[in-house]
């Protein structure tokens, strides 16, 4: 096997399994008396794994890079131990107060029997199939490609018209829904014994009995939204917020994550958690769940992000899930970034246009974009619906250097938009904030290219239009979607 760190391994062959396994492994290079150790894996994969231990940081070993390990793993549920010799490709040392990063070293395999290489694959194998069957048993419902049962639909169709219009009567929502009004008022008993909405004045009566005002009670509980940082940043900022039910921020935090593993992160987000939780803005003991935005395609069978354009997982979000609801003991919802930002604008946005709208593309960044039908995010079969790259269009950051390859970028863009026009033919277009700073050139060229290279019927309808929100886009989304599931399941 080729020289490579465990990055580079990951990239070119598979991905990591998030498991822990009892490891012995020895130091032949190391003099001294005791050199036989027990610690555990908290990942393996066909080429490597990552052992942590608090080794790294005793200086009688003087453990680096490079050197030589003789390793014995067991496989859990097989009666077979791999004897694989291996060699330190990275070491981390970190540690914070009162937030610790796991101490430990990533091992490349350099020399593994052919049947011990069958072993760990079939391993490997088997753990995700098991992953992945538990994580369509416990998805949680706003993940799932569904549809909606009647009451669902109502309670959605309902609740959203009273959080659109802040204060509004039955009438005014039956008018808005198409629903009858005996059927609003039911449902709206209903919220009202559960607390979720409240009645506020009188409405001004056109004859009759003067109408009663329903508002959502903002104070029904508390949701959390993360954002865990864009995609090729080794130091991205991870952000959470929370909000209240009517998707009002009333604390957030954020810091630099350890690198561009997630999972090596999942400590200072926590730490950034127990911020937001410790707010006086907020019922620590009312919060109702935490949604969480990631980057990347998104494989519901596989549990993992991948970066688009690298080929390398992002994070496993089977373990960020497992990891958050064991820490604090909420459910946690977990969507695409892109389909996040897009939910906030549609919910939190300033632009009337994305609020009307219910056929929406939101172009996250050159590669990737969000997707709304009918009012309800699409996100396919395997959750990887949205993606933009294009055989032979390179990344576009790189080329906004002059006026002249801010306009290039914007003709590359475009082209792919007219093609998403084309086929889904969407009232709106947002063009998201990372893409809406590249300036007033980038964005005219877009829209010059869409119209020309969009069908004429479709061009002529659709609105392109830059982001309202900023950086807090993918969190309040994040947070606006727990809040959703909610709504459809009161």
């Amino acid at each position: 096997m080729g020289n490579g760190t465990i990055g580079e391994i990951d990239k070119r062959q598979n991905i990591r399994l998030e498991k822990t396994l009892p490891v012995k492994f020895d130091l032949p290079d190391v003099s001294v008396s005791s050199r036989g150790f027990e610690a555990l894996s908290r990942n393996i994969g066909e080429g490597g794994l990552f052992i942590e231990t608090d080794l790294v940081q005793d200086e009688r070993f003087a453990l680096v890079e490079d050197m030589m390990l003789n390793l014995e793993i067991e496989l859990l549920g097989q009666t077979q131990r791999i004897r694989p010799k291996g060699r330190i490709a990275w070491i981390s040392k970190k540690s914070r107060t009162p937030r610790k990063i796991r101490s430990g070293f990533g091992v490349r395999f350099v020399h593994m029997e052919t049947k011990e290489k069958r072993a760990i694959a079939l391993f490997i194998s088997k753990e995700m199939m098991a992953q992945t069957e538990a994580i369509e048993k416990g998805i949680p419902e706003i993940l799932r490609e569904q549809k909606l049962t009647d009451r669902q639909r109502r309670n959605l169709q309902i609740l959203d018209s009273i959080r659109k219009n802040r204060l509004t009567s039955r009438a005014e929502i039956s008018k808005n829904t198409d629903i009858n009004i005996v059927t609003i008022t039911n449902y709206i008993d209903t919220y009202l014994k559960k607390g979720l909405v409240f009645e506020r004045g009188l409405d001004i009566s056109t004859g009759g009995r003067r109408p009663e005002l329903i508002e959502i009670n903002s104070q029904y509980g508390y949701v959390l939204g993360v954002d865990l940082g864009p995609l090729n940043e080794k130091n991205a900022l991870m952000r959470v917020v929370a909000t209240d039910f009517s998707a009002q921020v009333k604390a957030k935090a954020a810091e630099k994550r350890e690198g561009e593993n997630i999972e090596g992160s999942l400590d200072i987000l926590k730490g950034l958690i127990g911020e937001v939780l410790t707010s006086n803005q907020v019922d620590r003991k009312n919060i109702r769940g935490i949604g969480v935005g990631v980057c990347g395609i998104m494989d519901k069978f596989g549990g993992t992000v991948r970066n688009a354009i690298s080929g390398a997982t992002f994070a496993n979000y089977v373990t960020i899930k497992k990891e958050l609801e064991g820490e604090f003991g909420l459910p946690v919802f977990i969507e695409n970034a892109a389909a996040c930002a897009l939910f906030a604008e549609k919910w939190t946005g300033i632009s009337l246009e994305a609020k009307a709208a219910d056929n929406i593309v939101y172009i996250f960044c050159d590669s990737q974009c969000a997707i709304m039908l009918k009012g309800e995010l699409y996100t396919g079969s395997s959750k990887s619906a949205g993606q933009l790259n294009i055989v032979g269009q390179e990344d576009l950051y790189p080329m906004v250097e002059s006026r002249e390859s801010v306009s290039e970028a914007g003709i590359k863009l475009g082209s792919k938009i007219a093609y998403l026009v084309n086929i889904f033919n969407p009232q709106v277009v947002i063009i998201g904030e990372n893409l809406r700073k590249l300036g007033d050139v980038f964005l005219d060229t877009v829209r010059r290219t869409v119209s020309r290279c969009a069908f004429r019927e479709n061009a002529n309808s659709v609105r392109l239009i830059p982001a309202t929100l900023a950086e807090e886009a993918v969190a309040v989304g994040a947070a606006s979607l727990v809040i959703e599931s909610a709504f459809l399941n009161i």
